[in-house]
């Protein structure tokens, strides 16, 4: 579970400044997107053809990602701010702690799906913020070292909407010019979702609170207080820290009375075929790569490709709504970017390590 300073929480529960809550809403989006490319690093792993059950989990944890990405920037734009994406976007450093983070224990990395990345990372990220014993585990969480002091994403979440309706109280007029216009219609780019509020546009607090409660519900499931259930309700699949559960147990999530939160990884098998996984060069940049060489075409053409999505997102967040039909291409030039990259050994001299497409243009970091 990625944890934050329960200090600034609380601050933003009460803040005064519309603009505390246009820094925590920008943050939200840098947060969605550092999950993206650690994610589709994992899916391009997978040798084409193989793997389908566990690719297609990864998929659709992906396509949220990009959901949870476009309702926070729809939630930024109704209360007049607007993110810098490919700003965003070039901040981000693997292997790293996510934005806000202050557990030191959370690295995020960039590596072939694997046991351990999936769980050790990846279900580290979605994990649920609960005290109770979760599907496949036999023991509660230990309680925090020093309680109080953190908070989990879905806490900061509800501090947004709680210092909204702070602000919203004290007749700040957050929603006054929602610039609907502006904001991504998400009915028309993800039609599975279902939800009191399908397009994804925010007007006032009330679809504020839809939209932002879509996003924990759909990574960390229904909360942990009476009746437990991993389904996320806006499309009947499990939230994503279940789906990759599914991933690290290898077999199918399902009611089981037995188990101590009715619910366990016992069901129909999803198999890992790690001969058909490529092993990756970890946490991947463009520099890692000798400019002239066939990795390093490459992987300079899915970094210009990644550049030009990060533009193009950045075009539609910022008043061409009707610019993600051009950004849609991109994603698949992307995937098409990547199957390339993964033909070439990341060191002539090793060719047993494969060359990953690069989500950074030069590493800045010591941590390994």
């Amino acid at each position: 579970m990625q944890v934050l300073n329960q200090k600034y929480i609380q601050e933003l529960q009460k803040t005064e400044q519309l603009s505390d809550i246009h820094r925590a809403l920008t943050y939200a989006v840098q947060l969605e997107l550092a999950t993206i490319p650690p994610y589709l690093t994992a899916l391009f792993s997978l040798k084409n053809g193989s793997n389908q059950q566990i690719a297609s989990l990864l998929q659709s944890i992906v396509v949220e990602e990009m959901l949870h990405m476009t309702l926070a920037a729809n939630t930024l734009i109704a209360i007049g701010g607007n993110p810098d994406l490919l700003a965003l976007g070039m901040e981000l450093q693997y292997p790293g702690p996510l934005p806000l983070s202050v557990d030191d224990g959370l690295i995020v990395s960039l590596a072939a799906v694997s046991p351990s990345q999936v769980q050790q990372v990846f279900m580290a990220i979605e994990k649920p913020d609960s005290q109770e014993i979760l599907p496949g585990e036999t023991t509660p969480a230990p309680p925090p070292k020093i309680p109080g002091e953190f908070a989990s994403i879905g806490n900061f979440y509800h501090a947004i909407l709680q210092g909204l309706a702070h602000l919203e109280r004290q007749g700040g007029h957050c929603f006054a010019k929602p610039r609907l216009e502006q904001q991504v219609n998400v009915s028309l780019w993800f039609p599975g979702l279902r939800a009191a509020n399908p397009s994804g546009k925010v007007h006032d607090l009330s679809t504020a609170t839809k939209v932002l409660e879509t996003i924990m519900v759909q990574g960390e499931g229904m909360p942990f207080r009476g009746d437990f259930s991993p389904v996320d309700p806006t499309d009947s699949s499990y939230a994503h820290y279940f789906k990759f559960g599914e991933i690290f147990h290898e077999q199918r999530l399902i009611r089981d009375p037995f188990a101590p939160s009715g619910w366990s990884y016992s069901g129909e098998n999803v198999p890992l075929d790690s001969a058909n996984v490529y092993s990756f060069l970890p946490n991947a940049a463009l520099s890692d790569y000798p400019k002239d060489s066939g990795a390093g075409v490459a992987a300079n053409q899915f970094y210009g490709t990644y550049q030009r999505l990060l533009t193009s997102l950045n075009l539609v967040f910022n008043g061409h709504p009707e610019a993600l039909r051009a950004a849609m291409g991109v994603m698949y030039e992307l995937k098409l970017a990547a199957q390339k990259v993964v033909q070439h050994p990341a060191d002539p001299l090793k060719p047993e390590i494969i060359a990953a497409p690069p989500f950074m243009l030069t590493k800045t970091t010591n941590l390994a």
